[in-house]
């Protein structure tokens, strides 16, 4: 009997007990290609496969190829010829026009169809080499940008539009429709059908520093016609009545009749003043004299 002794427990795996023997067997895999003829086991090309499965694995992926067309990839070294051929291979047309779009695409309101960019488009995807597919769907995806585009932009001049006219009625107050025909007058007078036209493209007929300005142009042709003489007179502004109303407020006769009910100019006073409050705030009721 052997003194030497088995410490730990085979189960659980503590067990210093030798391994059996095939437990000690420890040898690398074969290799695959030992087995095959001498002049076939070093190609290169079966250095990746590293094993019979991925041999048969690559064997069956050949032959479903077989019979399909193989198209080679150019390299960088390739000619324009050799480009030119691989482009028609893979699917471009003969020639440039024979992209097809198919109907025009729907714009939006003021947005034309542009007939030179589908031209230089057909040019540059021919010589970009591109498929009849890939060529539409650029040109679609372009005109679905610049529709979304304009439909956006459209969106925010209605708005920036409505903003201006707001801030305009609020500037203007009761004077509004007389200093946009005023205005009119202006632009009729000295612009002409391209700033019109120009006025209109842009929005900028509705900018309050525009409308303004051709209103004082206005005024002037007003003024100056013969038959309204030096008399005439325009519809204040919010801000033209405030400077008026702090300037009859500074004024002691005007404002001793104003808030005398005694005095004879005092019914006078109390019209003028309540004029000037509906012109200098006419969304609210004039303030009545005591």
């Amino acid at each position: 009997m052997s003194d030497d002794k088995t410490t730990g427990s085979a189960i659980t795996g503590s067990s210093d007990a030798s391994p059996a023997p095939d437990a000690q067997t420890n040898s690398a895999p074969a290799d695959w290609r030992a087995s095959l003829p001498e002049d076939l086991r070093n190609d290169p090309s079966l250095s990746d496969i590293k094993d019979v499965g991925s041999m048969a694995k690559s064997y069956i992926n050949g032959q479903k190829l077989i019979g399909k067309n193989r198209i080679a990839l150019p390299d960088g070294n390739a000619t324009d010829e050799e480009m030119s051929s691989f482009y028609s291979q893979i699917g471009r047309p003969e020639k440039s026009d024979g992209y097809k779009f198919g109907e025009r695409p729907a714009l939006p309101e003021g947005l034309d169809y542009d007939e030179a960019f589908e031209s230089q488009f057909r040019d540059l995807s021919y010589k970009a080499g591109l498929t009849s597919t890939q060529a539409k769907a650029i040109y679609d995806g372009y005109h679905d940008y610049i529709s979304k585009k304009a439909e956006l932009e459209g969106t925010s001049a209605s708005a920036r539009n409505e903003q201006w006219v707001n801030e305009l009625k609020k500037d203007l107050g009761k004077a509004y429709d007389e200093r946009i025909d005023l205005a009119t007058r202006a632009v009729d007078a000295y612009g002409g059908d391209d700033l019109k036209k120009w006025l209109d493209s842009t929005g900028n007929g509705n900018n309050p520093m525009f409308v303004k300005l051709f209103a004082k142009i206005g005024e002037g042709i007003a003024e100056g016609k013969s038959d309204v003489a030096s008399a005439r007179s325009f519809t204040m502004t919010p801000d033209q009545a405030k400077q008026e109303i702090a300037r009859y407020n500074r004024d002691p006769e005007f404002m001793k009749a104003y808030s005398s009910g005694d005095h004879t100019g005092h019914q006078a006073a109390v019209d003028r003043m309540n004029g000037l409050y509906r012109l200098a705030f006419p969304d609210e009721t004039p303030i009545q004299a005591s």
